[in-house]
């Protein structure tokens, strides 16, 4: 008698990998307010950032306002990256380097939720206007070197967030191999809009089976097939 032996695939389990400060919630901010006197906690500026210049980064708590219909993307805060030198082109945002490091034969999957500020009309948000939106980047950084982004592939309606997904696959080689992750935000700093507003970041790595261990799973499936019909014929 011969068995059928099914040779299942092996399930590659993702691992989500640790962001300082994901849903920018450090530091607490009252409801309806911002802070934006320093790089929120675990983040550093990137680009051009000069208070003076109203070119400011730091967090917002849109709750109690009509700058988000639902609120922040995930907690209460956001990311803010502000430019009130709208159209200069002067790219900036926001940076952080990961603990993890970039890893061979990987999917690395990012997420982050990109918002498009509104207005409203209570102070001290209506000093400004936000109708438009700057446009933005999501870049995903090894050694300090960008191997991944999204590049302003979405629009976000006024006062909602999108969804930006980095899907990025390493193979059994890669020059920045070893060397340590980032995350980079930016506001492109385009003609319309002043702000962009990120949330709710997630990076998942999953094992990727390397070409030489596939091959023997599907090699022992051959064999067992062929064993199979063999001992059909000899029946």
């Amino acid at each position: 008698m011969c068995y059928k032996i099914l040779v299942a695939p092996a399930v590659s389990q993702a691992a989500a990998i640790s962001i300082t400060n994901a849903g920018f919630e450090n530091p607490t901010t009252g409801a309806g307010t911002f802070q934006v006197s320093a790089a929120p906690n675990g983040w550093s500026t990137y680009g051009t950032i000069d208070s003076l210049n109203n070119r400011v980064v730091g967090v917002l708590n849109p709750s109690s306002t009509t700058l988000y219909a639902s609120g922040a993307a995930e907690g209460v805060n956001v990311g803010v990256v502000f430019l009130g030198d709208a159209g200069s082109g002067v790219e900036s945002g926001l940076v952080q380097t990961l603990s993890a490091t970039l890893s061979l034969n990987t999917r690395y999957v990012l997420t982050v939720a990109v918002g498009n500020i509104t207005n409203d009309a209570q102070a001290p948000h209506n000093s400004f206007n936000f109708t438009g939106f700057p446009g933005y980047r999501v870049d995903f950084l090894a050694g300090g070197t960008v191997i991944a982004s999204d590049n302003n592939s979405l629009l976000p309606s006024e006062g909602q967030f999108l969804t930006s997904t980095v899907d990025l696959s390493i193979g059994a080689s890669h020059a920045q191999a070893g060397q340590a992750l980032g995350i980079r935000l930016v506001n492109l700093d385009g003609v319309n809009g002043l702000e962009v507003n990120f949330d709710d970041l997630r990076l998942d790595a999953s094992p990727i089976p390397e070409p030489a261990t596939a091959s023997l799973v599907l090699g022992a499936a051959a064999l067992v097939g062929a064993s199979c019909r063999r001992r059909r014929r000899w029946r």
